[in-house]
């Protein structure tokens, strides 16, 4: 009966293993209660300021899309546009917020997370003591033990006492072990949502172009049409009959630079659009926005922008088209994490691989080449269509559109303007593309 083994003879032992326990306890108590503590009250002031923004946001949204379905006339064109600016201020200030609000979740995890780690050193301190006890019981002989005892009684008492001991120890270790996982995982998306985050502030930029060209957009109207609304109707009718500048009118991909007549451009759409059920408009406006973040798009080179984890995707994909890896151009790291999207419709290598199979089964071109107009289109439609773009609604589109920039976070406010911008361009294309097909 090697567990009668396990008690000394005196009960100072046993009284200080009971002691071990419940400091034991306690750590773990205090362990699994340090991290349910409320939100900062500067958490809660930078969440609550989110959200009442968001709130604003909305309601220019809908305004927004309200307009948009009323007759176009100046004071209509003047009072969207208002709306539109408003928006984009709104969401540069909430992106900030939301920036703010996550770097000090960030600070407030890590300290957490070294506290953590301190107390789980203290409580394997802890442990190695207990365990050192029980070899010392694991040295008494069974008779000696029950000798040492007046009574048989304490002998068993003091093994049920010590085996319940035995058994909430085993279920603290592994309480300590899921909470250690469970704030490592903690941690760990707290670093990618930091990371989405700094990407947002090079979008903010972005956000604050888009501003700029709104607000001059306005100042434009105004000084064209003089405040008068029939020289703002003869603007309109102007720009709908001239069907030959529309037809020669640059479809631009400005991030890699690319730039085609918008018939041509529509052309290679149209082609997307029969093998995978995506508007051309919409396609259109996608590739374009994703192209507009570009600024460094097709000036980076693999080795020193690319994630390690997609440079032999890269390379693989290089060495069967015949390309030299070293002379392929690749989107520049930015300041927020990692470059090396390929061709106009900027996938990173490791997605292309993916969608490889099925582009070389549409296109017939095998292998498919990211860099290639035709590829890239399709592409791009096979991933919209998988997010729901062929239904051809516009909250399909929408949806789509987000995915396709936010991923699964496609659903978070901050990344709203993203899908109402792509709608509005998608708009503005498919108009100009109804007066010449």
């Amino acid at each position: 009966m090697r567990i009668s083994r396990h008690f000394k003879k005196n009960t100072t032992g046993y009284y200080f293993v009971v002691l071990w326990f419940f400091c034991l306890a306690a750590a773990v108590f205090y362990f699994r209660n340090a991290f349910a503590s409320p939100a900062s009250n500067l958490q809660e002031d930078l969440h609550q300021q989110i959200n009442t923004i968001q709130q604003q946001i909305d309601d220019y949204r809908a305004s927004i899309k309200d307009l948009q379905t009323q007759g176009k006339t100046l004071k209509r064109d003047i009072s969207l546009l208002d709306s539109k600016i408003k928006t984009a201020e709104l969401e540069i200030k909430q992106t900030g917020l939301s920036i703010q609000e996550t770097e000090q979740e960030i600070s407030d995890k890590d300290v957490s997370l070294g506290q953590a780690e301190l107390k789980i050193n203290r409580e394997k301190d802890i442990l190695a003591e207990y365990l050192r006890q029980v070899n010392d019981y694991d040295q008494q002989d069974l008779l000696e033990t029950i000798l040492s005892n007046e009574k048989l009684s304490d002998v068993f008492d003091r093994v049920n006492s010590l085996e319940t001991i035995q058994e909430k120890i085993q279920e603290s270790i592994a309480a300590i072990k899921d909470l250690k996982v469970t704030l490592e995982n903690d941690r760990q998306t707290l670093e990618d949502k930091r990371s989405d985050l700094n990407q947002l502030q090079v979008l903010q930029k972005i956000q604050r172009r888009a501003l700029s060209s709104q607000q001059d957009d306005k100042k434009n109207l105004l000084a064209q049409t003089k405040g008068q609304e029939s020289n703002f109707q003869k603007l309109m009718t102007k720009a709908q009959s001239d069907v030959s500048a529309i037809r020669k009118q640059l479809y631009l991909l400005e991030g890699v630079g690319l730039a085609m007549p918008l018939e041509q451009a529509y052309g290679y759409a149209k082609k997307a659009s029969n093998l995978t059920g995506v508007r051309p408009a919409f396609l259109l406006a996608v590739l374009q926005k994703e192209s507009s973040w570009g600024e460094k798009v097709g000036t980076g080179t693999w080795r020193k922008d690319m994630n390690a984890r997609d440079q032999q995707a890269f390379v693989q994909i290089c060495n069967e088209l015949g390309r030299n890896p070293d002379t392929t151009p690749v989107s520049r790291k930015p300041s927020y994490g990692w470059g090396g999207a390929m061709g106009p419709a900027q996938f990173l290598p490791s997605v292309w691989l993916q969608y490889k199979a099925q582009v070389a089964q549409l296109t017939g071109h095998n292998p498919p080449d990211p860099w290639d107009i035709e590829d890239a289109f399709v592409a791009a439609a096979i991933k919209l269509t998988q997010n729901g773009a062929n239904v051809q609604n516009e909250n399909a589109e929408w949806k789509a559109a987000q995915i396709y920039f936010a991923g699964s976070r496609w659903n978070h406010p901050v990344y709203y303007f993203y899908g109402d911008q792509v709608m509005e361009l998608a708009a503005v294309i498919q108009e100009q593309l109804n007066l010449i097909i």
